[in-house]
């Protein structure tokens, strides 16, 4: 991820995964993927008018003092479950955040309400890009999770490839839930380059 970007994920490749937390995992995964479909309401319908209604109440200058923290640590939250789901850290997200989930953001600019609530809108195209790596991610993560199982360790490659793929995600909720102003980048060739064994950018 560009470190201009007021939203920034970093996390370190296990050498070791404990083979009595797979299960964990495996359930979290299955938790998430069931739950995904109010996970995304919350998110992309429920939130963004919140903060609309928010910003339109308050300002956007007050939004981001008073209530960028909060959200935050909401986005903060749902990049940990999935970085716990997706078996990059074996830390609860309320532990993960800080620790093995270095994710931050830096709420930003000067929101208007009429801003805000297009904004599920304006990530679609981002939504379809990261749907076609998600044909990849699909077929990655049950290898993953099998090698982890079996040898007790992450794939390096594959590590790459889901930390930029959840980098990305990063920066869409920032955007998504106003916290800055600036549009997410489309870091196709970061992601491409992970997936080949090149390694992902922060």
């Amino acid at each position: 991820m560009a470190a201009a970007y007021p939203a920034t994920l970093d996390m370190t490749c296990r050498e070791k995964v404990p083979r009595d937390q797979g299960i964990m995992h495996i359930l979290a995964l299955f938790v998430l993927w069931f739950a995904g479909g109010i996970i995304g309401f919350l998110a992309y319908i429920v939130a963004p008018i919140m903060i609309a209604y928010r910003v339109g109440k308050k300002g956007g200058e007050k939004y981001i003092e008073e209530d960028g923290p909060e959200f935050s640590r909401y986005a903060s939250m749902l990049v940990a479950l999935y970085a716990y789901a997706f078996f990059l850290t074996d830390e609860l997200p309320d532990k993960a955040v800080g620790s093995s989930v270095k994710v931050e953001f830096k709420p930003s600019g000067n929101p208007a309400w009429l801003d805000a609530l297009p904004r599920p809108i304006l990530l679609i195209p981002h939504g379809f890009v990261l749907g076609l790596f998600g044909i990849a991610f699909i077929l990655i993560l049950p290898w993953t999770v099998i090698d982890a199982l079996l040898n007790e360790r992450y794939p390096r490659r594959f590590f790459e490839f889901v930390l930029g793929y959840l980098r990305w995600q990063t920066r869409m909720t920032a955007y998504l839930f106003s916290l800055t102003q600036e549009y997410p980048p489309f870091p196709v060739s970061d992601l491409l380059n992970s997936l080949l064994g090149g390694g992902a950018k922060p």
